[in-house]
């Protein structure tokens, strides 16, 4: 099982096994006075994320948190409460979007799996949000829509 940091301050830990299945752990989570005291700990790396050209307008909308997305997705009818929660919890595919992970082939589909279940902001022009969306049948229009609307919740 591998575990890393999941920020800076070491407050969110993140355990996955062989399958991918990650588990978040923060203070006061069972498992994170084991989990915590570990000594092959991967250190956080803050995620690296394509600029988007300058000339993209789209490039200036805000990105969205995790709790944001997950808002989003339940509120548009996309996911289910319980797929809201179990996401934001560990990190799993809501069941909705299971296909659009599974047809891709490999490494491709463990690296969307791994962004899917590690990321802390979601950004407009992220190439996740672009299958996400394609997946869910949301137009460019709508996509700018969700980021501006749910930017307040």
């Amino acid at each position: 099982m591998q575990a890393e940091w999941r920020n800076a301050e070491r407050t969110i830990l993140a355990l996955i096994d062989d399958s991918g299945h990650v588990v978040i752990v923060e203070p006061g989570h069972p498992l994170w006075l084991d989990a915590s005291a570990r000594a092959d700990i991967l250190p956080f790396t803050p995620p690296v994320v394509p600029e988007p050209p300058p000339e993209d307008p789209r490039a200036a909308i805000p990105p969205l948190t995790r709790r944001q997305l997950f808002i989003a997705l339940h509120r548009l009818g996309l996911i289910t409460a319980e797929e809201a929660v179990g996401a934001a919890a560990t990190g799993a595919v809501p069941a909705a979007l299971e296909p659009t992970f599974a047809a891709l082939p490999e490494p491709d589909q463990t690296d969307a799996r791994v962004t899917f279940a590690a990321f802390q902001l979601a950004y407009r022009l992220d190439p996740l949000t672009a299958m996400i969306a394609a997946a869910a049948g949301k137009t460019e229009a709508e996509l700018d829509a969700i980021w501006t609307g749910f930017a307040g919740v």
